[in-house]
């Protein structure tokens, strides 16, 4: 599960029914108190649920009160929440991506959190892909970026660039040892969430910056810079030799892999448990970052972003909401959600413990320098209109002509 391209479905609301409260972070928090007889509702994945309820049943007992914790598809719920926020519904607290923060403050639909002294006790990263003009609109709970996974039967050793992987996977191929060179998704709207890692290999930039604060210009699209150019040269020939071929989808690739018929997957650690259980029938492997193009002086980097809990602006019972984030504010709480859910933690203490885990480690390493999945409204257009200039890229499409006309869409669309 990743936070980019998102569907509007949204599966059957399940309440799981906790009568939830909260005790104070030992860590420190904004030491707000909760409203006694008052009700929170919070909005979580399938994964997570699970621990922010046992938490909250314990808190609200404490505390006096009722909080609902309802399990909502992720993939849906930024949509949902849009719908229904505006109107003074949905969920008091959501668990959700930092990429939606741009949309959710232009619209007026969260509210800034105090993360009090708890601040410097979060990875520095996490904290900024929640802050907009100087506010903080979540409290992040875990970061995540790609990284490749190599079957060290099928490739036992470590690919020196990314036309040698692409070689590899091609001679694999023919030896009818896997249908897919290379696991990169794509699908019928493109991947550039997946792809960056190339793009960036080759020199290519979504925005300009950073400046020294931390900001990027939002004015200056890099997608038919010298280095956006060559990436879309460099993926239309991967096209034609059908390296990457825009049919190739994530499902497809799980089982792949987990059939050990695929040598290098490019994912992330959502498919931490995928990797292992493969392990477990005879499928070896290796986390590791992306190699860079041959010649290439630019380095291969991941988008970097980041997963938190969200305040609604409509909360009737936003002390009580900012009193329960105060509770999750420890490592005992932010390791339950690691466990629950395996990616970097943005805790410090947490991650410490969690990169024993050789994956948790290499996804941390190789997102160390990795572009920011930018809290703002102009990303969405961004990844959009690469994705889509990438699928018509690998079908066929002039690679000049292509991210012309995305830088043109891009601009158009931001104005």
């Amino acid at each position: 599960m990743h936070s980019i391209k998102r569907g509007v479905a949204l599966a059957a609301t399940l309440t799981l029914g906790f009568a939830l409260a909260a005790c104070g972070s030992d860590d420190g928090g904004s030491g707000s108190e909760a409203e006694s007889g008052s009700a929170l509702t919070i909005w979580a994945d399938e994964k997570r649920a699970g621990p922010i309820g046992e938490l909250a049943q314990t808190w609200g007992d404490e505390n006096g009160v009722d909080v609902t914790v309802q399990q909502v598809n992720f993939d849906g719920m930024k949509d949902q929440f849009v719908q229904q926020a505006p109107q003074g519904q949905g969920p008091d607290i959501l668990l959700g991506a930092n990429d939606w923060a741009g949309e959710f403050v232009d619209s007026g639909l969260v509210a800034p959190i105090n993360l009090g002294s708890s601040r410097d006790s979060f990875v520095t990263a996490s904290v900024n892909a929640f802050t907009i003009a100087g506010q903080t609109y979540g409290v992040p709970v875990a970061t995540e970026n790609i990284l490749l996974f190599r079957n060290t039967k099928l490739a036992p050793d470590a690919p020196t660039s990314l036309n040698e992987m692409g070689d590899t996977g091609l001679q694999l191929k023919k030896d009818g040892k896997t249908r897919f060179p290379v696991g990169l998704q794509v699908g019928d709207a493109g991947d550039a969430y997946h792809a960056f890692p190339f793009f960036s290999a080759a020199g290519g930039y979504f925005f300009g910056g950073p400046d020294a604060e931390g900001n990027y210009d939002v004015q200056d699209i890099g997608l038919t810079s010298p280095g956006g150019i060559a990436w879309a040269e460099a993926f239309s020939d991967w096209g034609k030799q059908g390296i990457v071929k825009s049919t190739f989808v994530g499902d497809d690739l799980t089982n792949a892999w987990a059939q050990g018929k695929l040598a290098y997957w490019i994912t992330g650690p959502w498919n931490k448990t995928v990797v292992e259980d493969a392990e477990g029938d005879g499928v070896p492997f290796s986390a590791e970052g992306l190699p860079t193009w041959d010649g290439s002086d630019s380095p291969s980097i991941p988008i970097v972003g980041a997963q938190g809990f969200y305040l609604s602006q409509s909360s009737q019972n936003a002390t009580t909401a900012q009193a329960f984030l105060d509770a999750t504010l420890n490592t005992e709480f932010m390791d339950s959600l690691f466990a629950a859910d395996p990616r970097p933690p943005a805790w410090k203490d947490s991650l410490s413990a969690a990169q024993d885990d050789p994956i948790i480690a290499a996804v941390a390493e190789f997102g160390t320098d990795g572009f920011p999945n930018l809290p703002y409204p102009e990303m969405g257009p961004m990844y959009e209109e690469v994705g889509l200039a990438e699928k018509n890229i690998l079908d066929g499409a002039n690679p000049q002509k292509a991210m012309e006309e995305a830088q043109a869409n891009v601009e158009q669309r931001i104005q």
